[in-house]
């Protein structure tokens, strides 16, 4: 039993000492500092990640309209397989999924802390697309008059009264 109250008071002192609350002080304001500065760390690559693979679309998307031109121009023959309405809702998906990547990768550069590249100058195409022709106007024909049928007369009559007296309620 001595044995017991001995290891009892060693642990008790050890628990209780001025010294064991600053060393777990630490030890947490430590763990934190730790944990937020790996945070922040993880947050950076994955803002690194997605400005590199930005820079490698860019030059992807570069490369293949160099080549698009360059084939557009050994081939004298050219033949139009999309129709208007396919441009046009490809051009707004293209324009909004633009929209929405430079605002992610403004955001990105800023938290980086790298400035916006320069802009590029749009390849143009080789051969020109024709604009889409205008609507041709539907005239139909007037509508023919149809007059209204003839109220039915109905067998029952109904004839309202003309006056009530007080002896009669």
């Amino acid at each position: 039993m001595d044995k017991i109250k001995d290891q009892a008071s060693v642990v008790s002192q050890l628990v209780f000492a001025g010294e064991t609350g600053e060393i777990y002080k630490k030890m947490l304001s430590r763990t934190w500092d730790i944990l937020r500065e790996t945070g922040i760390l993880l947050w950076l690559v994955i803002c690194l990640t997605f400005v590199g693979g930005e820079w490698f679309y860019r030059n992807s998307v570069s490369l293949g309209r160099n080549a698009r031109t360059w084939y557009a121009n050994l081939s004298t023959k050219s033949a139009d397989t999309e129709s208007p309405s396919m441009e046009a809702t490809g051009a707004a998906l293209l324009g909004s999924v633009k929209s929405g990547a430079a605002y992610l990768l403004s955001q990105a550069r800023q938290q980086l802390g790298l400035p916006d590249p320069e802009p590029t100058a749009p390849v143009t195409q080789a051969t020109p697309v024709a604009p889409p022709s205008p609507p041709v106007p539907v005239v139909l024909p007037p509508a023919p008059v149809v007059e209204p049928p003839a109220p039915a007369s109905s067998p029952v009559s109904f004839t309202p009264a003309t006056s009530v007296d007080e002896d009669d309620l």
